[in-house]
């Protein structure tokens, strides 16, 4: 008998779930292209706020599923950035990790 039984669930590559959900690929390459801003701090250097949408919160049990998800749920609001981005990761019993992303979805003042 052993003492930590695992769950047996087989996690999917994330490339693979990216392409069941086009939001995510769609999220990973305006952040890689550096188009949208995710920041710790309460503004962005530089920038104005102009409005704010509130806080977004994405959960999963991929962090990149989870980081992605994160931002596609601010482009659906058509936010140009995060502002006080914080994630947290929660270890379970049978060794799963799940974590959570969050942050407050902002549109910037646009750069002259």
């Amino acid at each position: 008998m052993a003492l930590f039984n695992t769950s047996g669930r087989k996690t999917k590559p994330v490339e693979e779930e990216t392409k069941n959900d086009p939001r995510l690929g769609l999220a990973k390459d305006h952040y890689m292209a550096g188009r949208f801003k995710i920041v710790t701090l309460d503004s962005v250097p530089t920038r104005e706020v102009l409005g704010t949408f509130g806080l977004i919160v994405c959960r999963s049990y991929n962090f990149d599923n989870a980081f992605y998800g994160l931002i596609a749920q601010a482009l659906e609001v058509n936010a140009d950035a995060i502002l006080g981005y914080r994630e947290t990761v929660a270890f379970h019993p049978e060794g799963d990790k799940y974590y959570s992303c969050y942050g407050t979805a902002v549109r910037l003042k646009p750069m002259k």
